[in-house]
């Protein structure tokens, strides 16, 4: 059964997004058993980035809570965006092993900060969670964006579902078919641009170390505006999700340049063509040590994509039983069915090393600070 629900974004000044609820009612055995590998063995269990092993009681208890719940599971953008991909692909296998109602709600605005800001201030009970655009919101908070009303290192982090890489793509008509040909372009290229999203944060990053003149289109609202604008010929380049730009890569209307990171699956493989990867880039350039430390900053966050949240404070035992539930979602059949035909990615990450990976990449932010702030 599909429920369909609007729902108004806060704060952007694009039009209301669809709120799209997918409902997956399971009346199986709910899971019993927490403490997996996933759980984390942080000793502060009082935290919410922890999941320390609990009594069998409490562990059994946790799982009872799920039983029949409804979750709402928020994707901070559009129906189609690659949040709401995500969020759609892992919530009907996560309702099943919680044994709930998983529903997907679209809180588009402020570069996915309006969703995030939503999950994060809601109830701490387990029963919201949200699709978190990690790399992204660690750019804005570098950069200083307003609007940011969570602190990523509190989140309770459930885990990553997967890791697109993103590409930087050329239209047929630039007259550049390599990256190594654009580090040696003397005019500015034309970027069409989202200010504050992930795509953002590479085009600042890599066109600034790299010393690539170039000057950025903005005024797009979502990625469905920046395709436009691209095939329109407002800008010549890109940058973003990988999977945003598949249809664009196949049918010829753009060439991939670089990649974040070496893609895997096969579609995504023959769409990269002969693009470089930000490391075998970063390799074969001279680059200053600041801007080789802003490139592999660029990298880690490139991994900070497509992580499932709650808000601060999830008691452990039934962040435990999420986590659990989650890292089997990933991994069901029917998950990864979905997965292959969407052309996104899975790979999971447990929680725990979601909640480091993001202290590590906020402690080295000040490497891309020249470039995001710039």
């Amino acid at each position: 059964m599909i429920k369909l629900r609007l729902h108004g974004s806060m704060r952007s000044s694009r039009s209301k997004a669809s709120v799209v609820g997918i409902t997956v009612a399971v009346s199986g055995m709910i899971l019993a058993a927490c403490g997996s590998s996933s759980s984390g063995t942080s000793s502060n269990s009082g935290t919410s980035n922890s999941a320390a092993p609990t009594t069998t009681s409490a562990s059994a208890a946790a799982a009872a809570y799920f039983k029949g719940k409804t979750i709402t599971l928020i994707a901070p953008d559009n129906p189609g965006g690659g949040f709401d991909q995500y969020a759609r692909i892992v919530a009907p296998a996560l309702a099943k092993y919680l044994g709930a109602t998983v529903n997907v709600e679209n809180v588009n605005g402020g570069g996915t900060v309006v969703g995030t800001n939503q999950m994060a201030a809601a109830k701490p009970d387990g029963l919201t969670l949200g699709v978190v655009n990690t790399g992204g919101d660690i750019a804005s908070l570098i950069e200083k964006q307003p609007g940011q009303s969570f602190d990523l290192t509190k989140l309770s982090w459930v885990g990553q579902a997967g890791s697109s890489p993103s590409v930087l793509i050329t239209s047929p008509n630039s007259g550049v078919t390599s990256f190594s040909q654009l580090l040696k372009v003397k005019t500015p290229i034309k970027v069409v641009d989202v200010r504050n999203g992930t795509g953002d944060m590479f085009n600042r990053i890599v066109l600034g170390a790299f010393n690539i003149p170039h000057t950025f289109i903005t005024g797009f609202t979502s990625t469905g505006t920046l395709k436009q604008g691209f095939l329109a010929g407002d800008g010549q380049y890109a940058f973003e999700n990988m999977p945003t730009f598949l249809s664009m890569l196949n049918g010829g209307q753009a060439k991939a340049l670089l990649v974040t990171t070496k893609p895997t699956l096969p579609v995504l493989v023959k769409a990269a063509g002969t693009a470089v990867t930000l490391s075998e880039a970063l390799s074969s350039a001279t680059l200053t040590a600041p801007q080789t430390a802003a490139i592999n900053e660029a990298i880690a966050l490139s991994a900070l994509d497509y992580d499932f949240a709650g808000p601060p404070g999830i008691p452990a035992a039934r962040l435990a039983v999420l986590r659990d539930a989650f890292q089997k979602a990933v991994a069901d059949p029917t998950t990864v069915a979905q997965a292959t035909k969407e052309g996104e990615p899975l790979g999971f990450i447990d929680g725990a090393s979601v909640a480091t990976q993001v202290t590590a990449a906020i402690t080295n932010g000040a490497t891309i600070s020249t470039y995001v702030n710039g």
